[in-house]
């Protein structure tokens, strides 16, 4: 299945698909468009893949992600294989996830998190929207020399303040750390973490940028509510 022969069939197919989103989304107004990134990793599909891949070479591990964003209208703004990170009673725990960012009509958003996640058999998809009145506080710490210091080591450091988990995007001068509040402790003590953060990762000598502090409203597609988000999108028209 990852032939020469196999790369040469779908690569065309998903190139296609490709060029069809900016045709989708022009039809419709600035105003119905929203950003979105995802929580959701692929499973099996992305198991033996290494961290950072990207392009081709991703879209035909996962050509489902391009063909079902095509037919809802909605852009893949970037993707990449990335890993997620958490304390498990103060042990390191780690998956490799995906990097998605996507851009498109709310509802069709939310029909693509939940068409993967079930497909991947994901037990839930995270969807935060980026918004400047939202609910949720976020922050990402860029990491412009890229992410080979990001040892064993360091993470086990930075779980000690990252008590929500964290997300890294592997992509060299863009590589960065996403984090969302989802835990108890007061907006200003998640700030204040996220500050430690940073100087963990300076006392480890990963450089960091200037640290972007966000708001965003999160959805949360699980098992029990994938087809109640799937049913009203049908390649972007109501069913």
């Amino acid at each position: 299945m990852r032939s020469w022969l196999r790369a040469a069939v779908l690569l065309p197919l998903v190139l296609a698909m490709l060029a069809l989103v900016p045709l989708r989304l022009a039809a419709a107004s600035d105003s119905e468009l929203v950003t979105a990134r995802l929580g959701i990793a692929a499973g099996a599909a992305e198991d033996d893949l290494p961290l950072g891949t990207s392009g081709s070479a991703l879209a035909m591990q996962i050509p489902i992600l391009n063909e079902e964003a095509s037919s809802l209208g909605v852009r893949v703004d970037s993707v990449s294989v990335g890993q997620g990170f958490w304390s498990d009673n103060g042990v390191l725990q780690a998956e490799q996830d995906l990097d998605l960012v996507v851009t498109g009509p709310r509802d069709n958003v939310n029909a693509l998190a939940a068409t993967l996640g079930k497909t991947w058999d994901q037990s839930a998809v995270y969807v935060w929207y980026a918004a400047a009145d939202g609910p949720m506080a976020t922050a990402t710490i860029p990491l412009p020399g890229g992410t080979d210091g990001l040892t064993t080591s360091v993470y086990q450091q930075l779980v000690v303040e990252l008590t929500d988990g964290g997300h890294v995007r592997y992509a060299g001068p863009d590589s960065l750390i996403f984090v969302a509040h989802t835990g108890d402790d007061s907006e200003d003590a998640f700030a204040a973490r996220m500050g430690r953060v940073q100087q963990i990762l300076q006392n480890a000598g990963v450089a960091t940028g200037p640290l972007q502090a966000g708001r965003a409203e999160m959805v949360v597609l699980d098992q029990d509510n994938y087809d109640q988000y799937i049913a009203p999108r049908v390649h972007g028209k109501a069913a």
